[in-house]
């Protein structure tokens, strides 16, 4: 798994380490439950992260409900991206070109309505350049394949 996300999950795992089997599991699920949410923003939100918080709800899900992890993994909106970049850390050239061009379009609206705010503007620019420079930077299905062949 690839190791630049934000999510301490070792922290995490340590927090709720001293609780009762059932109220661990019970953590484990909530934060879970809440990282699906906040996973799901994240789609319609730019610069919100998506896979980070879905990567976390699956972690959390292996510790507490294998029922609610195998649901994560074979859903049909983002199941597949996210075994993608889980197992293999790549993501698909549609996925890339779509989260780009979203990305780009919601900071040019953003920027068209903070026009007198010009630290603002240079954070969205700066921002959105690190997320397309990252994006870019995953290899995708096409290239991982000449890769492992």
């Amino acid at each position: 798994m690839r190791n630049d996300c934000p999510i301490d999950h070792k922290r995490v795992e340590r927090a709720v380490g001293d609780l009762p089997g059932p109220v661990k599991r019970f953590v484990y699920f909530l934060i879970g439950a809440m990282s699906i949410v906040l996973g799901v923003i994240g789609i319609f939100i730019p610069l919100w992260p998506t896979t980070c918080f879905l990567l976390l709800a699956g972690w959390c899900f292996a510790r507490s409900s294998l029922t609610a992890e195998r649901w994560l993994h074979e859903n049909r909106l983002f199941g597949h991206y996210l075994r993608e970049y889980r197992e293999r850390g790549i993501i698909s050239s549609g996925v890339r070109y779509v989260s780009v061009a979203t990305l780009w379009i919601f900071v040019s609206v953003s920027g068209f309505f903070l026009i007198n705010e010009v630290w603002a503007i240079a954070l969205l620019l700066v921002v959105a350049t690190a997320v397309t420079i990252h994006l870019y930077s995953l290899p995708t299905e096409r290239h991982s394949a000449t890769l492992d062949s």
